[in-house]
């Protein structure tokens, strides 16, 4: 992938923008859960996601996104979420190479949710169920039945806890319901989450190099060059300020700085996120402004992620099973009536389905629908807990449905503080513009199903789901 680069001396794998941890990291866990019918393996490709910053400057999130639906009725959400705050994939010595201080040890295994991303977590839960609520999907208490709502996650053990705790804060006294998962393959991911990993070929070099060119343009170098990434510098004196302690790599001397120093800024915006005091948070040298004017730095990789071919053949397959849900949910106004259809994820009649990934899914699908969003000036992030949300309203009257998607993450000092998120302290909503569709109108779900099948890959696209079971308790 474009922006990996490894060090030879100590075997440590770097990339961009470890936010893209759908494959960077692997845990297997020797488990043998009880059968039932589908969901992902660890994945092991090293993808590449990042968040361009459209300015170093905070400034506040977008107001709430506006429903603007009349009198239509929710009837359907389909969530793809990030899951929540995890410790980096690589350990506190191996990241030592590249600093003087020591990089602080973390309470979880490397690459798990941990116990403040759980509560988070919990938290976006809560609201989801207020949101629900108050648009008439779900009552505002009680315990959904598994007719109601499906959890799916791919196999990570950061993707099934995010999902127990996210539905423990929609569900709260509730008994847990399944987390569906596929039935591991040696050596294949979920097809959903990692597409490339045992399913489908990877496109021939030649045209992933024309993606990859389309996007840096004729100076490829530039894209790269202290000169373009003046953050460099200053990163640099943030990892070894005093030259009389020199680190044993310093970043500016590895064989690619920017690729090195994206997934070091990113561990350190998982310490900030994940509550550590400051003084731990970049060895006390990284303050929320320091973190922001760093943050371009973990910017770049994403216009290569969301380049044209990259994004077909990661997304296509997840997508066409998201419209098979949502096609399920949304029967034809000539029978009014729900039917099963074949590729879509939980039973007839669901009314939530919800989908545990990662960044890269979300950068995935963002680039190949064309969605675009804007958080306290960065621009398509997908910090922990983000979401991509798929709603279904119906009129009353002519029954027939329209779409609307939007983005959903809390702010950094949302996940930092854990706050309680309300109808009045919501996370970041920003309404997005439909395949097919115009933006601030109303959607079609017709015309949204016929735009965004022609988006897809036919060549990347499995039509039929891998058998599933319910995820391991512990």
């Amino acid at each position: 992938m474009p922006w990996d680069t490894a060090d030879a001396s100590n075997g440590v794998d770097f990339s961009m923008n470890r936010w893209a941890d759908e494959s960077r990291f692997c845990r297997r866990r020797n488990t043998q859960p009880t059968l039932v019918f589908h969901g992902g393996f660890c994945n092991t490709l090293k993808l590449i996601v990042a968040a361009l910053l459209i300015a170093a400057t905070v400034v506040p999130a977008q107001p709430p996104a506006s429903k603007g639906h009349g009198n239509d009725e929710l009837r359907f959400t389909l969530i793809l979420s990030r899951h929540g705050i995890r410790p980096p994939f690589t350990s506190a010595s191996a990241l030592g190479v590249y600093s003087s201080d020591p990089w602080p040890e973390w309470e979880v295994p490397l690459g798990y949710l941990t116990p403040h991303g759980g509560e988070a977590l919990r938290q976006m839960g809560a609201y989801m169920r207020l949101d629900f609520a108050r648009n008439g999907l779900l009552s505002a208490a009680g315990c959904p039945t598994g007719h109601e709502v499906y959890l799916y996650s791919d196999t990570d053990e950061r993707n099934i806890m995010s999902t127990r705790t996210t539905y423990a804060g929609l569900a709260p006294g509730c008994s847990p319901l399944p987390v569906n998962m596929i039935v591991p393959v040696p050596h294949k991911g979920d097809p959903l989450f990692a597409p490339l990993h045992g399913t489908f070929p990877a496109p021939f070099a030649e045209a992933t190099a024309a993606d990859r060119q389309a996007i840096l343009g004729s100076n490829p170098a530039a894209f790269f060059s202290l000169a373009e990434n003046p953050e460099l510098k200053e990163f640099a004196h943030i990892l070894v300020p005093e030259s009389a302690h020199p680190a044993a790599m310093p970043v500016l001397d590895a064989s690619k700085p920017l690729a090195t120093a994206s997934s070091l800024v990113e561990d350190i915006l998982l310490e900030y996120v994940d509550n550590k005091p400051m003084s731990e948070v970049g060895w006390g040298r990284v303050d929320e402004i320091a973190l922001r004017r760093l943050m371009p730095l973990n910017a770049k990789g994403n216009a290569l992620v969301r380049a044209p071919l990259s994004a077909r053949t990661h997304a296509s397959n997840l997508v066409a099973h998201i419209l098979d849900t949502l096609e399920q949910a949304a029967p034809q106004a000539q029978t009014r009536q729900a039917t099963l259809v074949p590729g879509a994820l939980g039973p007839v009649g669901a009314r939530l389905v919800y989908i545990s990934g990662h960044d890269s899914n979300l950068t995935y699908v963002g680039g190949l629908l064309g969605l675009h969003w804007n958080v306290e000036g960065v621009a398509d992030d997908t910090p922990p807990d983000s979401q991509i949300v798929f709603e279904l309203w119906q009129n009353p009257k002519s029954k027939q449905y329209s779409v609307r998607l939007l983005y959903r993450a809390q702010t950094l000092n949302q996940l930092r503080t854990g706050q309680v998120l309300t109808l009045a302290n919501r996370p970041a909503e920003v309404n997005l513009t439909p395949p097919g569709c115009h933006a601030s109108q109303p959607c079609s779900f017709a015309a949204f199903d016929k735009a965004t099948h022609a988006l897809l890959d036919p060549a990347y696209v499995k039509h039929d789901l891998l058998p599933t079971q319910i995820a391991p308790s512990n």
